[in-house]
């Protein structure tokens, strides 16, 4: 039991800093500042707001000191909302003035062969982002996939996923294409010992088609070697359990209102 406590912590912190990298590589090419403490990967204000503003690292790490780091943060947020997340669950921020939004599980897949049981849509095509254009393409479809208000858009191109980001190794756009539409997208995160999914989305009138399968299976696809996790809609969760995906724990979201 001990052993398996092990494998579960390691896995939960690497899939906690690879969100925290994927996140960092997305606002400093925004021009945010970000910084790394004993407990915590934060950023300051600016850029996109769905990004988050901190992530708690290191689950052992003393109250005091995840205290001390937090109160840091609400000092350079001031009066904005922060939001952040503890990969492990197993924190109680209310005595430091954040409320928790919810808690919901994540899944993993270790590294293994995918099934063959899964033929590609044959009207359909993925491909990799690699240049403004196709950048912009997956900037718009992600808007229509989350069905993101007028309001929301007003970051404008580029406003939530800088061309310089395309420059990351570690950053991964995919697109899937009907002719000649975007109809789903998704981004992968690869650090070192975890590939990450994010922000997978599908057009609405394109949705139950297996668009989204398709781009799932192309992001495992990407890095084999690497165990993959996801923190998926819960009417999403069978695209992830039908291929090998299993729940690994639970996220917790805290948030902090003025």
């Amino acid at each position: 039991m001990a052993q398996f406590r092990n494998v579960e912590n390691s896995s939960t912190k690497a899939m906690a800093l690879n969100v925290a990298a994927w996140i960092d590589s997305s606002v400093v090419c925004l021009g945010v500042q970000t910084f790394r403490t004993e407990s915590l990967w934060w950023r300051k204000p600016g850029g996109s707001p769905i990004y988050l503003p901190a992530i708690i690292t290191d689950p052992e790490v003393a109250d005091d000191v995840l205290h001390a780091d937090l109160r840091l943060v609400q000092t350079e947020w001031g009066t904005e909302g922060i939001s952040l997340w503890d990969c492990w669950a197993t924190r109680d921020l209310s005595g430091v003035g954040f409320t928790r939004q919810w808690m919901e599980p994540w899944y993993l897949r270790p590294p293994s062969p995918l099934p063959r049981n899964f033929t590609l849509p044959p009207e359909l095509s993925i491909e990799a982002v690699t240049n403004a254009k196709q950048l912009a393409e997956f900037e718009e479809a992600s808007w229509e996939g989350f069905e993101m208000s007028e309001t929301a858009r007003t970051v404008g191109r580029f406003g939530q996923h800088a061309e310089g980001t395309l420059h990351d190794k570690g950053m991964h756009y995919l697109l899937a294409r009907l002719g000649d539409q975007v109809v789903a997208s998704t981004i992968a995160y690869a650090t070192t010992d975890m590939l990450g999914i994010y922000g997978i989305s599908t057009v609405p009138q394109f949705r139950r088609r297996g668009y989204a399968t398709a781009l799932v299976r192309a992001v495992i696809s990407l890095r084999s070697d690497l165990p993959v996790s996801v923190q998926p809609d819960p009417d999403s969760v069978r695209i992830y359990t039908d291929i090998g995906f299993v729940p690994a724990g639970f996220v917790a979201a805290w948030n902090r209102r003025i």
